[in-house]
C-alpha cells in the first residue's frame, strides 16, 4: 500500500476509533493524520523527541488495525456509503446520512 493510501486508511480508522485513545495519543494522531504534520512537527509542538512520536504513531496504527479487526466500524461504514451512493430517493438518502452522524 502506498504512503498516501496508507495515510488515508489510518486517518479514516482514527476518525472511527479516536475516543478509545488517550488524550496525548489523540493529540499526536490528530496532528499527524488529520492536520498533515510531519513527525518532526508533532514532536516540536509537544516538546518530545521525533522518535517518541514515531513510536506512538506506529503503536497506534497497530491498535487501529486491532480495533478494526474486532469491531469492523470502518468496514461497515464503507458498505453503508456504497449503499447510499446507489440510492435514488434523495430524501431517504439524506435522512440515513443524518442518522449516521449521530
Amino acid at each position: 500500500m502506498n504512503s498516501k493510501k496508507n495515510t488515508v486508511k489510518y486517518s479514516e480508522l482514527f476518525l472511527h476509533y479516536q475516543s478509545l485513545f488517550t488524550k496525548k495519543q489523540k493529540s499526536y494522531l490528530t496532528d499527524y493524520f488529520l492536520n498533515d504534520f510531519s513527525f518532526k512537527e508533532v514532536a516540536k509542538k509537544y516538546h518530545v523527541t521525533t522518535m517518541a512520536v514515531v513510536d506512538s504513531v506506529n503503536r497506534s496504527k497497530k491498535t487501529l488495525n486491532f480495533y478494526e479487526s474486532k469491531l469492523h466500524l470502518h468496514e461497515k461504514f464503507q458498505k453503508r456509503i456504497k449503499i447510499y451512493d446507489k440510492m435514488t430517493n434523495k430524501n431517504i438518502k439524506n435522512k440515513l446520512e443524518e442518522i449516521d452522524k449521530i
